[in-house]
């Protein structure tokens, strides 16, 4: 169950219990760091309005990569980083560095969606002659076509697409197989 927060009165107990609250947290904050190699960035203002911050790799990465627009003056100097050899493998990247980064994949993800779209469109256009081809020939399986009625660029797209149809219909089938074994036997009456 939840402990029940309430404000502490007495300004020296609320210090304090700042105090030892703000580790607490940072400390948890380094562990997501060090367990997963999580970006973190913790801030957290004392009673007397002082900020104190931890940042995995540094909070000015993190914020600079996830909110470029927050571009503001450098770090505090009360900002806490991880030590150099916090997480194995993990090393600190500058704001730059992780930003490039981003922007990187971000760039990778348009290009690939573009990709996707551009191939989507030729198996349409190619499922489109198959299916003209299959009217002809009153044929009711994609099998059965002619694909001398494909050009040589649909040729390829045309066999991705059987790949695609047949991968589909072998996990349909290893569904159904799966479902099957999980099905409770009857039990033989003796």
């Amino acid at each position: 169950m939840a402990k029940e927060l309430r404000p502490i009165d007495n300004e020296h107990q609320r210090r304090e219990s700042f105090w030892n609250h703000r580790a607490t947290l940072f400390g948890m904050a380094n562990e997501l760091y060090e367990e997963f190699g999580a970006h973190v960035a913790v801030i957290a203002f004392s009673p007397a309005g002082e900020p104190h911050a931890f940042g995995a790799p540094t909070v000015d990465s993190v914020l600079r990569t996830y909110f470029p627009a927050a571009d503001g003056p450098p770090p505090n100097p009360t900002t806490h980083a991880p030590s150099p050899g916090a997480a194995a493998g993990v090393g600190a990247e500058t704001a730059g560095e992780a930003a490039a980064r981003v922007a990187g994949m971000r760039r990778e993800v348009d290009e690939t969606k573009v990709l996707v779209t551009e191939e989507w469109a030729r198996v349409a256009a190619a499922t489109e002659k198959v299916r003209a081809a299959q009217g002809a020939a009153q044929k009711q399986n994609w099998g059965e076509v002619d694909v001398e009625v494909l050009g040589e660029e649909e040729l390829p797209v045309f066999m991705r697409a059987l790949e695609m149809l047949k991968a589909e219909v072998q996990e349909r089938i290893d569904a159904m197989a799966s479902a099957q074994m999980s099905l409770p036997r009857e039990r033989k009456q003796q």
